[in-house]
């Protein structure tokens, strides 16, 4: 409840200074500008690299320095500390990245969204800046009407830095006629009480923007313009590294372990960071003061001084803190462990059956069936099935026939999170058991773990088909709607059909029934390739609904290969059996 009333009542207080307070508004005009501008340079970034920053992020990141290195260059380009991020925690969620990695790519992230800074300072405020705003926003509008996706991309960079330039001249403007009307610099403070308000100032600013880029905009334009002294602008731009920790924080709540992880190590970077600045902030005023003559920045050049400050505090983080990489690992997972799920947990991997080669075996069987079972819920669930009333062909006719209902089910998420643990121990387990086994012994175990692959296997297959068969089962086209409906229900039939081998009492009926399924499966395949061509003939289908049917078709008839050939292992225990029908369906 408080939370619905919480964004009117802000929204009325916005609209207040907006109406009655015209400086004020002109100033909240230039920030909502400037950050437009930045959406629109990091989407044309974006574009522009084609998938080069993804390859840079994951090839070049070696060792730390070349990871910090990555971090400070992507950033430098696409301007957006949190885009890389987002890409770093959902490469961390893939496992195409170490946290070692990760960490080192967001500390160099904190130093390239320096040169956003430096980019606004040295614009300079003498000069005019919306002058050259304009023709860049009407060459950007231009370029963004154009095909080719590289004009496209030039046209949102152009567009962006337009608005980015019209947003700083806004925000000076304002700044300007309010220090002639309200003598902001008469309430700046001095001493330890103005750093630490000045922090905080800094710190919520840019919770509430969400930018700490624009942040610093804020600051410099504010500076330029005299609203508030040297010191205190300092202190905004600790605040601003401070309040971006909390940023990265609330985006990693949503995101797995190793995502909350680097989130930490962000938070830890810069809270020690800005502990150590605030501690010696006259110190490193003076270190300011003293390196700017040496890059050409002059002794009034506060704007370029605080980009330079900005710089140093994010230039000693990476000092201070990058031998210690390690040890921030470390104590992240220790403070932030793996959530395990109960699924994701095996049943029958028991210690004390490792030294018993005969129970280790049904120990490795059971765990694999277990594995299978919720590999099978999953793929239901993929193909907008239910589980809770599904155990005979009838009752999947009867959910086949009503109208689909779609079961949200992420199987990447179902994957990672739950079935790559399992089948992760019971690869894992079964090597350690194979160290007391006889060669045949051996064997069998080769061939669960076999089975177990498969299971993953017809899951990522699964996987593939589930965007088409959501897609088609809503389409207009009843004819490729019921193809997809048959794909639908000849996978859940061979599922359900491995359901009923446990009912079967012998082996030798158990294999009678594999038989069955195998040649239904001939059968199906042959038929759906004949009425595909003839959909085709008929024009009853579009070429592109041709093509994807034709390609899912020959996915799913994969699929029942692998799940029979599966359902032979794990579900027939007699060796001798398995071998006879292994000959019988040997090519002739």
């Amino acid at each position: 409840m408080a939370k619905n009333l919480l964004l009117p009542f802000g929204f009325l207080i916005l609209a207040y200074f907006v109406i009655s307070q015209e400086n004020f508004t002109v100033i909240l005009s230039g920030i909502a500008i400037f950050l437009i501008g930045m959406f629109f340079m990091q989407e044309g970034f974006k574009q522009l690299s084609g998938g080069i920053l993804e390859k840079l992020l994951q090839k070049f990141t070696s060792n730390l320095f070349y990871s910090i290195l990555t971090g400070f260059l992507s950033t430098s380009i696409v301007q957006s500390s949190s885009i890389i991020s987002l890409v770093v925690i959902s490469f961390l969620s893939v496992e195409l990245l170490t946290l070692v990695q990760g960490i080192g790519i967001i500390f160099g992230s904190n130093l390239g969204s320096t040169t956003t800074a430096w980019i606004v300072s040295s614009l300079g405020f003498d000069v005019k800046i919306s002058a050259y705003a304009f023709p860049m926003i009407v060459f950007g509008v231009v370029l963004r009407f154009l095909k080719s996706n590289t004009y496209k991309g030039i046209g949102n960079v152009l567009l962006g830095l337009g608005f980015i330039f019209l947003g700083i001249s806004y925000m000076k403007d304002g700044f300007d006629t309010l220090k002639n009307s309200i003598d902001l610099a008469s309430f700046a403070m001095e001493g330890p009480l103005g750093i630490i308000i000045y922090i905080l100032i800094g710190a919520v600013a840019t919770v509430i923007i969400q930018s700490s880029a624009a942040t610093l905009a804020i600051i410099i334009t504010a500076l330029s313009a005299g609203s508030i002294i040297y010191i205190n602008a300092l202190s905004l731009a600790i605040g601003a590294n401070v309040g971006t920790t909390f940023t990265a924080i609330l985006a990693s709540l949503a995101s797995n372990e190793n995502g909350k992880r680097v989130a930490f190590a962000h938070f830890l970077f810069n809270i020690i960071t800005a502990t150590i600045i605030t501690l010696f902030i006259y110190q490193f005023k003076d270190l300011v003061d003293f390196l700017a003559p040496y890059l050409g920045i002059s002794e009034n050049n506060y704007g370029m001084k605080l980009s330079l400050f900005h710089t140093i505090f994010s230039l000693l983080g990476i000092i201070i803190l990058s031998p210690f990489v390690n040890q921030i690992v470390k104590l992240s997972e220790k403070l932030i462990k793996k959530k395990v799920s109960a699924l994701s947990k095996p049943k029958y991997l028991l210690d004390s059956n490792l030294n018993v080669p005969d129970t280790a075996i049904v120990s490795i069987r059971k765990e694999s069936i277990n594995l299978y079972e919720n590999c099978q819920k999953a793929m239901l669930h993929a193909l907008n099935l239910h589980t809770s009333n599904l155990k005979t062909k009838e009752d999947l006719d009867l959910q086949i026939s009503k109208e689909v209902t779609k079961i949200d089910t992420n199987i990447d998420e179902i994957y990672h999170s739950n079935l790559k643990n399992l089948y992760s121990e019971i690869i894992k387990y079964s090597s350690f058991a194979q160290e007391n086994m006889s060669s045949s012994q051996q064997r069998e175990v080769a061939n669960i773990k076999r089975s177990a692959k498969l299971i993953i296997e017809v899951l990522k297959d699964t996987r593939d088909i589930q965007k088409n068969v959501n897609f088609y089962l809503k389409s207009r086209n009843e004819y490729i709607k019921e193809e997809y409906n048959i794909l639908r229900k000849e996978l859940a039939t061979i599922l359900i059909d491995i359901n009923m081998l446990d009912s079967n009492e012998t082996d030798l009926e158990k294999l009678t029934q594999l038989e069955v399924i195998k040649s239904t499966l001939q059968a199906n395949d042959f038929s759906n390739t004949g009425k595909i061509d003839a959909l085709i003939r008929e024009d009853k289908i579009k070429a592109t609904m041709a093509t994807s049917l034709i390609n899912d078709s020959a996915t799913v008839y994969s699929i029942q290969k692998k799940l029979v050939e599966m359902a032979s292992i794990l579900f027939i225990n007699n060796n001798l059996l398995k071998e006879i029908g292994d000959t019988q369906n040997e090519p002739r």
